[in-house]
């Protein structure tokens, strides 16, 4: 499993947040025009998740954000619901929880945190 803690916060620049609604494909395709096609591809599929996850556990999603790290790229999902706490599958109920399976074979690393009244799950891709 690749979750993990919070590596600090050192994650700059941010290229890119929007508050949703938004079409979470085409922004991240505009914002991450300069990666590879494949990367990009990666990008999208886990933003969507992460906003699919806010929208159905947690009340929606507050932010969507795009962060650069060196040759990594962080998708940020901020949520209404510091309380409710993201799980990897779950086997009693098969069709919950596989998107973060999709998370957890996309990224390098993904995991949240909890601030004041919200959460933030986030998962990284390395560019090659």
């Amino acid at each position: 499993m690749n979750a993990t803690g919070l590596p600090g916060d050192g994650c700059d620049p941010v290229l890119a947040e929007v508050p949703p609604p938004v079409d979470v494909e085409s922004w991240v395709r505009e914002v991450a025009d300069d990666f590879p096609a494949g990367l990009v591809k990666d990008f999208v599929l886990i933003a969507e998740e992460l906003v699919a996850n806010a929208r159905r556990h947690a009340g929606g999603p507050l932010l969507v954000r795009l962060r650069r790290e060196g040759r990594a790229v962080r998708v940020e999902v901020r949520d209404r619901s510091p309380s409710l706490l993201p799980v990897l599958g779950r086997p009693d109920v098969p069709t919950h929880g596989s998107g973060l399976l999709l998370v957890n074979r996309l990224s390098s690393h993904w995991g949240f945190r909890c601030e004041d009244g919200y959460k933030v799950v986030w998962a990284e891709v390395r560019a090659p």
